[in-house]
């Protein structure tokens, strides 16, 4: 697993690109330095590029999406208004980022899911 944030203060976006298998620990340690990066970067939007991940189904269950919203509320203060959730163009992993996308739009936060980079990122700086 291999996780790297990149900071784009010219559009204002944090970008965690992450490659490797996701687990929730994982995941909840992606989670932690982001609250460390946005505290330092405060009112950029977040685009998180899992494009490079792979998820076994049995990861997938609805207490791990709101354990990873629950995370991203804990620091909503520090974020711009956008979370763009960038994954690979299959089925299941973009069913998955959608149940993310629900539970976070339930919960208040613009969230939405793409498998296009560069859509994603338009979309942030509009």
């Amino acid at each position: 697993m291999d996780v790297r944030y990149d900071i784009d203060k010219e559009n204002k976006i944090i970008i965690g690109i992450v490659s490797g298998s996701l687990d929730r620990g994982i995941l909840m340690n992606l989670l932690a330095q982001l609250r460390i990066i946005s505290s330092n970067n405060r009112g950029c939007n977040l685009l998180f590029d899992l494009r490079a991940t792979s998820l076994e189904s049995s990861q997938m269950d609805m207490y791990r999406v709101i354990d990873v919203v629950s995370a991203i509320l804990e620091i909503k203060d520090h974020l711009g208004e956008k979370i763009a959730h960038v994954v690979p163009e299959q089925e299941d992993r973009v069913v998955h980022a959608e149940d993310i996308g629900s539970v976070a739009k339930i919960r208040g936060l613009n969230y939405r899911v793409f498998t296009d980079l560069a859509r994603a990122r338009k979309w942030l700086i509009q």
